[in-house]
C-alpha cells in the first residue's frame, strides 16, 4: 500500500476480491495506529446476517466515531469485513440499512478532530446514494478479482502469486508455478492461505516449490478439474483422468461439457503446437521465445493458431500443449482429433453411454 493521503481521515477498501481489500484496510490500520493498538482505538466486525445486525453495528459504529478518545490523542475506528453494502435482502437493498448508511456518511463528513476511521468491504451496491458520498468523500480503492473469462489470465494470475510469495522467500519452479494458478482460485485470500501452507511446509531449509509439492498440498478448486483433465490426458496418465472425470460426472457435469472444455482444446492445441514445432522448428523451452516465434509465423501457419476471446493468439495455451508433445508424433495427434470429432457427434447425438464414450476416448488419447 502507498503512503495515504495525509488530509484524508476516512479510508474505503473494497471489491470483489476481499481479501485484497482487508489486507490493505489492515495496513492503513497499523499506519494510522502507528501499529498500536491503544485503548481508544475500535474494531468492529461488520458480518451481519440479518438488517437488525447489520442496523446494530451501524449503530454501535457511529457511536464509536462520535466518542472522543478518552486517553486524549488520535482515535481509529475500524469496521472490518461489512457484509451488508451489497444488493442483498439483509444489505443495501433494505431501506432501513440504506437509511444507517446513509448517517454514517454524514457522520463521517463531521469527524471529530484526530478520528480516523476504516472501512474493508466486499461487493458494493454502486447505484445507492451512500456508496457515492462514500467514494466522494473518503480515500477509496477499489480491489478487482482477476477475471479468468478474459484473455491474459493466466500471466496476471502468475504475477499476482509471485509477488505475494516474495516476501515469504519463495521460488517457483515454472511447472509448479503453472499447475498453482490453475489449481487455485482468482481470490488473494486463497492465494495467501495456500502459499502459507506451502511455506509451512517446506520449512526453513527449502525455498523452492517445485510440482510434487503443490501436487501434495494444493487442494484442485473446482474450476480446477478442467486443467487437471487436460494435464491428465497430455501426461498419458489415463487411471487419473477417468478418475477425474467420474467425479465430474457424478457431480452432475454434463459429459459433453467435459469434452468441450478438457479433451478437445487439449487435443487440438497438441495437434497444431505438434505441425508447427515439425514445419517451424518452434522451441518449448522459453515461453517468451515462442511467444516471439508465434508472431513471426507466416499467415498461413496462424491460421493454426488457437484463439482468444478478442480474436488474438492465445500463446499461453499453444505453449503448454507444445511442453507436453514431448515424443507424440504427428499422425497420433491427427488421430487423436478425428477420435475426439467423432465422440463429440456421439454424444450430441445421443446414441452412445456417455461414461463408456468417454472413458474409451481416455483410452486412445493417452495411449
Amino acid at each position: 500500500m502507498g503512503r495515504m493521503p495525509e488530509q484524508a481521515a476516512s479510508y474505503f477498501f473494497f471489491g470483489s476480491d476481499e481479501g485484497a481489500a482487508a489486507a490493505a484496510a489492515q495496513a492503513c490500520y497499523t499506519e494510522l495506529t502507528a501499529g498500536d493498538e491503544g485503548w481508544g482505538n475500535e474494531q468492529i466486525d461488520g458480518t451481519a446476517a440479518t438488517v437488525d445486525e447489520a442496523r446494530e453495528i451501524l449503530r454501535r459504529t457511529i457511536g464509536g466515531l462520535q466518542m472522543f478518545n478518552m486517553f486524549g490523542g488520535r482515535k481509529v475506528v475500524w469496521l472490518k469485513g461489512a457484509n451488508f453494502l451489497a444488493d442483498t435482502p439483509q444489505g443495501a437493498r433494505s431501506e432501513a440499512v440504506q437509511a444507517g448508511l446513509e448517517k454514517l456518511v454524514s457522520c463521517l463528513e463531521s469527524l471529530p478532530e484526530h478520528t480516523f476511521f476504516v472501512l474493508n468491504a466486499g461487493e458494493v451496491d454502486k447505484r445507492r446514494s451512500f456508496f457515492k458520498r462514500l467514494n466522494a468523500l473518503c480515500a477509496a480503492r477499489e480491489f478487482s478479482k482477476i477475471d479468468i473469462s478474459k484473455p491474459g489470465w493466466e500471466g496476471e494470475l502468475q504475477m499476482l502469486v509471485l509477488d505475494k510469495a516474495k516476501p515469504l522467500g519463495l521460488l517457483f519452479d515454472n511447472a509448479a508455478l503453472d499447475l498453482f494458478i490453475h489449481r487455485v482460485n482468482e481470490s488473494t485470500r486463497q492465494v495467501l492461505n495456500e502459499l502459507n501452507k506451502l511455506d509451512v511446509y517446506l520449512g526453513a531449509e527449502r525455498r523452492r516449490v517445485e510440482l510434487r509439492d503443490v501436487e501434495l498440498m494444493v487442494p484442485v478448486s473446482r474450476s480446477g478439474v478442467i486443467f487437471e483433465i487436460s494435464r491428465a490426458v497430455e501426461q498419458g496418465n489415463c487411471r487419473r483422468a477417468v478418475h477425474l472425470v467420474n467425479e465430474q460426472l457424478a457431480r452432475g457435469e454434463q459429459a459433453v461439457s467435459i469434452m468441450r472444455a478438457a479433451l478437445v482444446p487439449t487435443v487440438r492445441n497438441r495437434y497444431c503446437a505438434r505441425l508447427l514445432m515439425d514445419t517451424y522448428k518452434l522451441d518449448a523451452g522459453n515461453y517468451r521465445a515462442f511467444e516471439s516465434a508465434l508472431q513471426r509465423l507466416p499467415a498461413a501457419a496462424r491460421k493454426l493458431l488457437p484463439l482468444k476471446k478478442d480474436g488474438t493468439p492465445n500463446a499461453y495455451s499453444l505453449f503448454s500443449a507444445a511442453k507436453s508433445c514431448g515424443r507424440l508424433r504427428a499422425d497420433k495427434a491427427r488421430r487423436d482429433l478425428l477420435a475426439c470429432a467423432a465422440a463429440d457427434r456421439q454424444l450430441v447425438s445421443g446414441s452412445a453411454d456417455p461414461r463408456d464414450l468417454l472413458h474409451k476416448l481416455l483410452v486412445a488419447l493417452t495411449a
